[in-house]
């Protein structure tokens, strides 16, 4: 599987890209501009939690999933980029995708998608994870698939 560029168009059935906005800026100042509405992470009836994801370069595989039928997923990566692996929701993982994701972006998953901790793409770097407080305990259902891992072409 190689890891496409990350697009709306492309990464759109998975959920939605968080990028620099190409709309003016609601307010600028001396060396900044702020956008209100860059995005969305839709909300349930639990606080968000806000998580710190340390990622070090590895082989770029994976053999194992997960996923949130409640919950929507924000991964920002920080100071470099990173790889996301996302599959359709379903019962089981399948069809899976791989994407580039350059620090200064990010992507919302939906609710349902299948998808794993990013890799990271030559070099150590963190990313910031918001979802639903309780998610990983309450709302998280894992499959391993060690005996046929999926490697990305990066």
């Amino acid at each position: 599987m190689i890891a496409e560029p990350l697009t709306e168009d492309a990464f759109g059935p998975f959920g939605a890209v968080l990028s620099q906005p190409t709309a003016p800026a609601d307010a600028t100042g001396p060396g900044w501009s702020w956008w209100a509405q860059a995005g969305r992470l839709p909300t349930d009836d639990r606080p968000y939690a806000v998580g710190y994801l340390a990622l070090e370069p590895a082989e770029p595989e994976f053999d194992w999933s997960e996923r949130h039928q409640r919950a929507a997923e924000l991964i920002v990566p920080l100071g470099g980029d990173c790889a996301v692996y996302v599959a359709p929701p379903g019962d089981e993982p399948s069809g899976f995708r791989a994407f580039r994701v350059p620090a200064g972006a990010g992507v919302v998953l939906d609710p349902g998608v299948w998808h794993g901790a990013p890799l990271a793409l030559g070099s150590a770097l963190a990313a910031v994870v918001i979802l639903p407080q309780g998610t990983g305990t309450e709302d998280t259902t894992v499959v391993r698939f060690p005996h046929n891992p999926i490697r990305i072409e990066v």
